[in-house]
């Protein structure tokens, strides 16, 4: 079994935010950080270094700009030190402990990446990146791939379904709409 101890932690918060209106990182990031306990590392993914302050985190700026999530994944993967990288999105904030650790305990030591999936939906953003396919990111930017699920269509990925309960936890918050659902839930 993986521990995570020795695995790396990071929140993509890079993102415009053009629904919400609002940076969703001022909205949910210290939801998600009371969650994310027990990693080596803790980083936020951004897209410049000083999107991002009064957190006392390391900040990874994009290596590789207006690539969308896939560039910050392989900002995260780039800047890591641990072989295995948690990733998430600020924009889930049901995200738990019992939960990230249900992902590691469902990775191998031989998994590139470990993606959980939601009625047959894959949930990129939220998974379980091996270092080693930081490469792999690399050529499909340059290649132009931009979209997570395209680049994951490219690598031998390990997926996990998730059951109704952990379904809730990966519902992510996009508009104002959502945002107030949310907070009345």
């Amino acid at each position: 079994m993986i521990n995570k101890s020795d695995s790396t932690a990071v929140i993509l918060c890079g993102g415009l935010s053009t629904r919400m209106m609002t940076p969703k990182y001022k909205l949910f990031l210290d939801s998600i950080l009371l969650q994310i306990k027990g990693f080596k590392t803790l980083a936020l993914s951004v897209r410049d270094d000083a999107q991002i302050t009064g957190y006392n985190l390391p900040l990874w700026p994009d290596c590789v700009k207006n690539c969308g999530p896939l560039g910050g994944i392989f900002t995260a993967l780039t800047m890591s030190d641990s072989k295995f990288v948690f990733i998430t999105p600020c924009d889930v904030p049901d995200i738990t402990q019992n939960f990230i650790d249900e992902l590691y305990n469902n990775l191998k030591e031989d998994d590139i990446c470990l993606i959980p999936v939601i009625n047959g939906s894959v949930q990129p953003l939220t998974g379980i990146y091996n270092k080693s396919c930081a490469g792999r990111i690399e050529a499909a930017l340059n290649g132009g791939i931009f979209s997570v699920k395209k680049f994951l269509q490219t690598i031998s990925v390990h997926y996990v379904e998730l059951n109704e309960d952990q379904q809730k936890i990966l519902v992510n918050i996009n508009t104002p709409e959502d945002y107030r659902n949310w907070l009345n839930s």
